[in-house]
Formats: C-alpha cells, sequence, structure tokens
C-alpha cells in the first residue's frame, strides 16, 4: 500500500501549477472531453479558483453548446448545464483514479503471484 501511495504521489508530484494562459488552451478539449487525468486535474483545480478563466470557460460553453440549443429550438439552462458538466468530469476523475489503483493492485497481485510460483517452481 505504501508504494501505491508513492506512485500516486509522484503522479501528483508531476503536476504543475496551471496557467491562464494553459486552461484557456484546454477549455475546447474539456468540453470535448478530451483531456487525461493530470490535464483535467489541473484544469479543474484552476477554474475552480480563477473566476476569470471559469468566465472564458461559460463563454466558450455558451457559443458551443447554446448554439446548437438554439438551432434545435430547445430550452435550456447553460449555467446549470456547465455545472453539471464540471461535476461530471470530476466524478470522471474520481472514477479514472481508481482504475489507476485498481490497475496497481493488479500489477502487484501478478508480480506476487509470479514469485509464488517461481518458489513453487524450485520447490516441487
Amino acid at each position: 500500500m505504501q508504494n501505491y501511495r508513492n506512485y500516486t504521489q509522484d503522479i501528483e508530484d508531476e503536476s504543475t501549477i496551471m496557467t491562464c494562459k494553459d486552461a484557456d488552451k484546454l477549455i475546447p478539449l474539456f468540453l470535448d472531453d478530451d483531456l487525461d487525468n493530470r490535464e483535467l486535474s489541473d484544469f479543474l483545480d484552476h477554474i475552480d479558483s480563477c473566476p476569470e478563466c471559469k468566465e472564458e470557460l461559460t463563454i466558450q460553453f455558451l457559443v458551443k453548446v447554446g448554439m446548437i440549443r438554439l438551432e434545435d429550438g430547445n430550452t435550456f439552462n447553460l449555467s446549470s448545464e456547465l455545472d453539471s458538466m464540471l461535476k461530471e468530469a470530476r466524478k470522471r476523475l474520481r472514477y479514472r483514479r481508481s482504475l489507476v489503483f485498481a490497475s496497481f493492485v493488479l500489477q502487484v497481485a501478478v508480480a506476487v503471484l509470479a514469485v509464488l510460483a517461481l518458489v513453487l517452481a524450485i520447490v516441487l
């Protein structure tokens, strides 16, 4: 378990503080759900702490999603939809992190089984 903590800490240590310029470049990728775990985590942290970038995200979301809704003639609440999208992104990030943990556990299990098989082969 300690190795997993070191592994995840190494991943977190590699993340950097995102600038507004970086966040602005990632907005279209976020809206298309095309960010990896580290990018998504850094992006969400930045959006939570930077009102200017949150506003830019809202504008780009309005342009992308709002225009489609207008063309379809549907009613919509963009603020609520964006909040929902951010909430879902955080949920996906937690799920992805749990998959990383499960992958680590499985790798350890395979290594233990390989050692056990080797020991049994030597003993028998």
